[in-house]
């Protein structure tokens, strides 16, 4: 069920270093836009015999640039009807920090079905240049080894958008997000070509005339090592890192996210 929920959001705020991009070195690293989004959920697309006849949901998204890193608070609930009637309730909450640096991680997860608390995690990842691990203060838990390439949430969407910027496409990279032991997924992400943004519904205005990346991303349980995708995510990705246009692409079914609010935050003044 956690990988249900998921929507990766590692993508959805992430800003760290990452000085150099194919063979390109960038003057100031990219900064993303402290926001808030809600997301309103619809349902696309459901697979025959896959035992749910009904999908609904919300995002609601928090980013928060200071001095010292990137905060991000993620809620995302879910409505499942089954082909029985019976209704089943997922809220998803995650909140990380991760420092400029990108080496450092602390994170909260917790997911609850119908008010049942099903899975929590709490923690720190750090990385260097031999090695990461992920520390666990609950639940009381053996450490986990990533791979020493290992990337965090923040530190692939400013991949991402730095291959954007300069004309690449693919990316393909190992990234921990948080979401405790089934954290750590293989990823494709897929960039598409630069547009701008013309003549937006009411809820976006305030990003007409931005630049935009249409993002495709596909996510590999690296347990399973299996060719075909655990989720899928699409999005617009504007370049102060605001998403819209949601598609999220699970085994059994596939959901629209239109933003219904967007709201701009101060940013931390920092010396």
């Amino acid at each position: 069920m956690n990988r249900l929920v998921r929507t990766a959001i590692f993508l959805l705020g992430g800003l760290t270093a990452v000085p150099f991009v194919a063979g390109t070195v960038l003057a100031a690293p990219s900064q993303l836009a402290s926001h808030q989004a809600v997301y309103d959920l619809k349902l696309e697309d459901l697979r025959p015999n896959g035992g749910l006849e009904a999908v609904r949901g919300r995002i609601v998204l928090r980013i928060e640039q200071q001095c010292e890193g990137l905060v991000m608070n993620q809620r995302m609930v879910l409505e499942m009807v089954n082909t029985e009637g019976g209704v089943i309730v997922s809220d998803y909450l995650l909140s990380t920090w991760e420092d400029n640096s990108g080496n450092v991680m602390r994170f909260d997860m917790s997911n609850s079905l119908n008010g049942q608390m099903v899975e929590k995690y709490s923690g720190v990842a750090e990385r260097n240049e031999k090695s990461a691990i992920v520390t666990f203060s609950e639940p009381d838990q053996e450490d986990m080894d990533l791979p020493a390439s290992v990337m965090f949430p923040a530190d692939h969407t400013r991949k991402i958008l730095e291959n954007a910027q300069v004309g690449k496409n693919l990316l393909s990279a190992k990234v921990f997000d948080g979401n405790g032991a089934e954290g750590l997924s293989d990823t494709l992400t897929v960039i598409g070509k630069r547009k701008t943004l013309q003549a937006p519904e009411e809820a976006v205005a305030s990003l007409e005339g931005m630049t935009y990346w249409p993002i495709q991303l596909s996510f590999f349980d690296l347990r399973q090592q299996e060719n075909e995708p655990d989720y899928e995510v699409g999005m617009k990705m504007f370049d102060n890192g605001v998403a819209t246009d949601l598609k999220l692409k699970y085994q059994d079914f596939s959901l629209t996210g239109e933003v219904s609010n967007l709201e701009f935050l101060t940013t931390e003044k920092c010396s």
